[in-house]
């Protein structure tokens, strides 16, 4: 009973109905009952009054005559009546009569016992002769439970009546609410339940409800159905697609020359492809914890350009790439990669990473061609100019104090060309740069400026002397006779111009001006020789 009351709309509507039609028609019952016992009791006390006043002449001759025997007939008389339940006639003097029917045990039980009991009738009996001569007093007490059982019968009864009204009209509704209402909506349930997930499926309207609000109802779920099923089917198509897609994206995922992984803000990865583990040269069968660590430990000599990638990517949702120069494998082998870093949803980045080490190498071959000369195969004056940058940003570090330029100019050179042509001056640019390397140590620099002009920066000299030193060796071993098979013979010399530089703020072009001023002083001072810039 529990389960149909709470799974069924018809047993719920007709309990809830018919329970409270039995509390309207119960509160009716009992109002009327009330107002029955009141009128009932008026109405009895008027026929004892009524009774009175009929035989009044005859008691008012019974007491004027002191007549016992009359007064007891009359009171038997009255007894007779069942309204009344006792009479009593006396005067001062004496009790002319007093008579009580017999208690009769009540077994009707009263739906309100405590009915008004004070409906006793007392009236005074005056003269038959003189009308304002009262001779004796007449007391007529009511039947009380004679009154209550005919106020009892007549509650019932109406009660019953209006119960009986009560549970007609609620099965009068229960009946047009089962028919009109739950009935139809029992109908759609079944045919909703059992209605297959197919677009061409829709309710058929219930007989009789084609316009009212059941067969809207019905016409509004046929449409909401007919959307469903064209979203279903929206929703299959995109689950394939995504399937598919999902399936490149894995073989992509897998079998890409790529790193791709996924990583948090803190730096920990949390899942990756198989190019990942190659790039940082991890067996596929890592551990978790080796995976997951992977990138802060092979990147942790960049510490801090690896935090300021993952802010960049997580709070200002950049793409942050840098190239980073890792050692991974053992033995070590040196590797150059390219990490890219990205935010995709909430606290989760997505990092891809590439071998550049090739590419590296290429651009720093062609950096270095940029910077060489091709011929003596020293540096030009873009790796001159380069290496001077470097040299003053050193200074600034402290790392140095000081450095010394030497420009050195070859004499005699031009006539060398003139002679033999410029294959023979080139081997001779050659031979020159060939002593300058034995002469020279190997942290010291030396460029090819020009034709037959050389520049040699040599860092971390105390003394102006080993600077000299140095210097001779290069004009004694410049002036030394070249030989080139057995008929060519050169001879040439070397003009050097020193400038040392002691203050990191020098200007570049300034510093190589003094010291071509210094070598072109020497040249005028007779050639062969170094002149020290003051």
């Amino acid at each position: 009973m529990l389960k149909l009351l709470r799974t069924s709309i018809v047993y719920r509507s007709s309990v809830m109905l018919l329970a409270i039609a039995l509390c309207v028609g119960g509160i009716f019952a009992a109002i009327t009952y009330f107002w029955e016992s009141n009128t009932e009791q008026e109405l009895a006390k008027n026929r004892m009054g009524t009774l009175l006043s009929t035989v009044e002449n005859t008691v008012s001759i019974a007491c004027y005559l002191s007549d016992s025997n009359l007064a007891k007939e009359l009171g038997q008389g009255l007894l007779k009546n069942e309204d009344v339940a006792g009479i009593k006639i006396y005067s001062e003097k004496i009790v002319l009569t007093e008579l009580h029917k017999e208690k009769k045990s009540n077994k009707n039980k009263s739906f309100v016992p405590n009915l008004t009991t004070n409906l006793l009738i007392q009236r005074p009996i005056y003269s038959p002769f003189n009308n304002k001569e009262s001779v004796c007093q007449i007391e007529l007490t009511p039947d009380i439970q004679f009154i209550r059982s005919q106020v009892n019968n007549k509650a019932r009864f109406i009660a019953l009546l209006l119960m009986l009204q009560a549970l007609i009209m609620a099965g009068a509704v229960v009946v047009i609410v089962m028919y009109l209402i739950t009935r139809p909506i029992k109908r759609i349930s079944d045919r909703l339940h059992h209605l297959s997930a197919d677009a061409n499926t829709s309710l058929p309207l219930p007989p009789g409800n084609e316009r009212d609000e059941i067969g809207q109802l019905v016409r509004d779920v046929n449409t909401l159905f007919s959307k469903l099923s064209h979203l279903l089917e929206d929703e299959r198509d995109l689950r394939m697609q995504h399937q598919i897609g999902e399936r490149k994206f894995r073989a992509i995922f897998d079998n890409s020359e790529t790193g791709i992984f996924l990583l948090n803000p803190n730096g920990e990865v949390i899942s990756s492809n198989p190019a990942f583990l190659r790039l940082f040269s991890m067996n596929h069968d890592a551990s978790a914890d080796t995976i997951k660590f992977s990138l802060i430990h092979n990147l942790n000599d960049y510490a801090l350009r690896l935090q300021g990638m993952l802010e960049n990517a997580t709070h200002d949702e950049h793409v942050s790439s840098e190239d980073f120069m890792i050692e991974v494998g053992t033995p070590a082998q040196k590797k150059w990669i390219n990490l890219v870093l990205s935010s995709v949803e909430n606290n989760i980045l997505q990092g891809l990473v590439n071998d550049i080490t090739e590419r590296k190498i290429l651009e720093e071959s062609a950096t270095q061609l940029a910077m060489t000369d091709h011929l003596t195969n020293v540096a030009n004056r873009l790796g001159l100019e380069k290496n001077i940058a470097k040299i003053q940003f050193e200074m600034h570090a402290n790392m140095i104090s000081s450095f010394y330029v030497l420009m050195i100019d070859l004499d005699g050179f031009k006539a060398v060309n003139d002679q033999f042509g410029h294959d023979i001056g080139d081997k001779v640019l050659m031979h020159f740069t060939h002593l300058l390397s034995k002469i020279v140590r190997k942290s010291d620099f030396i460029a090819r400026t020009g034709g037959d002009e050389f520049v040699v920066i040599l860092k971390e000299v105390d003394v102006i002397e080993k600077v000299q030193d140095i210097a001779r060796k290069i004009i004694h071993e410049a002036a030394q006779t070249i030989q080139f098979g057995d008929s060519i013979n050169i001879r040439i010399g070397a003009s050097i111009g020193i400038n040392l530089v002691d203050t990191p703020d020098f200007d570049m072009a300034k510093i190589l001006q003094q010291a071509d001023e210094a070598m072109y002083h020497a040249k005028k001072s007779g050639k062969n020789q170094y002149y020290v810039f003051q």
